[in-house]
């Protein structure tokens, strides 16, 4: 699958990528750099609460029915999100109607009527929402880890959705003069992935679409502070304890540490894998173990992450961390490993390659992280180039950092943090 994606300034400073893949459909993104992190308490939701009304009519569309049929006549589709760091809204049509899916999107985008009357609708619908996210255990252990390790500047569950009282409380004014400070073309990305007949027709659309935007600078929210910490989250009706270890990452996720990170990457995977045969397939305490982190383009926690009974948590501890210390300190990767890696990347790869959404998806976070465009080929040629001694070198400190431990379950007696330090040696 080729990827040779150009990228674009509409004359208000919109960044566009046009990226042509051998469909019959289009798919383009709209994506403003905004999100629950850049919210005031007071604010917590509210970027959700808008995404809601921004998708509930216009004076051209001005129903959820008139929407979706006019979609269905065009062989469109559409939807939108929020999240930590972002608001998105984004579609998927007949590559011959794409500019019908552009015009549609930035109408809906500008021209949102913001209806009282489903104003009031949207809160009951964002209310349930909150209290589906709050009554999910993995949301839960994404919520109790982020106010353990950073505060809430990581959570993007229910810190995303917001309270209840914020949610009975915001106003159609106050989500039209928060819109109006949060929306600009400086941090507007537009990406366009699938078939496209005419390059310079679907420039012309964008510009002609999202030209009331205004170039105005936006701030974000990126600070993170790290609080190491070990914590339970009790939850005495379950059977099994949620186990996650984090360390604070070797490297900077900046563009220029991105070959120091792959070869960490590839020393996490060859760690998980090496664990996983000790914990599960030897000693059958585990269903399933996997690498973990959180964090944002400035700082992250990376780790392992496991689950098993009351009665084997201290075992699956002692044992994680004498076979890390091992694994760490022996060097037993070898070029084999180094091989294999490379041919599995191929498929990973080959998951967003053939996707024209996960292209979007990728331009985009690349862009927002690093200020570029994202070039694969050049991401391969590196990531290729790395070496066992290469591994060896960049991954040392991994265990350095300040740690944690989270879990979450069924309630134990065992001192983790001693469990982890007398074995890891």
């Amino acid at each position: 699958m080729n990827f040779n994606p150009t990228m674009h300034k509409l004359s208000n400073g919109v960044t566009v990528f046009l990226d042509p893949m051998d469909l019959e459909t289009t798919n383009v993104k709209v994506h403003f750099n905004t999100g629950a992190r850049d919210e005031l308490p007071h604010e917590h939701g509210l970027t959700h609460f808008c995404e809601h009304m921004l998708c509930k009519g216009t004076p051209r569309f001005p129903t959820s029915k008139i929407i979706d049929d006019y979609m269905d006549i065009n062989a469109g589709t559409r939807n939108a999100s929020t999240g930590n760091s972002l608001l998105n809204f984004y579609g998927r049509i007949l590559a011959d109607n794409v500019n019908v899916l552009i015009d549609f999107l930035g109408d809906q985008i500008q021209n949102s009527l913001f209806d009282p009357g489903k104003i009031e609708i949207e809160r009951k619908v964002v209310t349930d929402e909150l209290r589906r996210v709050l009554d999910n255990p993995g949301d839960q252990l994404q919520k109790f880890t982020s106010e353990k390790l950073v505060g809430d500047a990581l959570y993007s569950g229910v810190r995303t959705i917001g309270t209840t009282d914020n949610i009975n409380n915001f106003t159609r004014e106050q989500m039209l003069e928060f819109l109006s400070r949060r929306l600009s073309a400086k941090n507007c990305i537009i990406a366009v992935s699938g078939k496209i007949n005419d390059a310079d027709d679907v420039l012309k659309c964008l510009e002609k679409t999202f030209a009331w935007l205004p170039s105005r600078n936006v701030s974000e929210n990126s600070e993170i502070k790290y609080t190491p910490s070990v914590a339970h989250n009790s939850q005495p009706d379950k059977k099994n304890v949620k186990l996650r270890i984090y360390f604070p990452d070797v490297w900077a996720p900046t563009f220029e540490n991105r070959f120091n990170n792959f070869c960490v990457a590839k020393f996490e995977r060859f760690l998980i894998e090496n664990l996983y045969e000790v914990i599960r397939r030897e000693n059958g305490l585990v269903y399933g173990m996997y690498a973990t982190g959180i964090g944002n383009e400035k700082f992250g926690l990376s780790g392992i992450a496991t689950e098993t009974s009351v009665e084997n948590i201290k075992k699956c501890v002692a044992l994680v961390a004498k076979h890390a210390f091992e694994i760490y300190n022996d060097n037993k990767i070898t070029d084999e490993d180094m091989d294999r890696f490379s041919r599995k990347n191929k498929l990973g790869d080959a998951d967003w390659l053939e996707s024209a959404g996960r292209r979007g998806d990728k331009l985009i976070s690349f862009y927002r992280d690093h200020g570029r465009i994202y070039d694969f080929y050049n991401t391969v040629k590196i990531s290729d180039s790395i070496t066992r001694d290469d591994v060896i070198e960049k991954s040392r400190g991994y265990f350095d950092g300040a740690m944690s431990i989270i879990t979450q379950g069924a309630d134990y007696t065992a001192d983790l943090k001693s469990v982890w330090d007398e074995n890891f040696k």
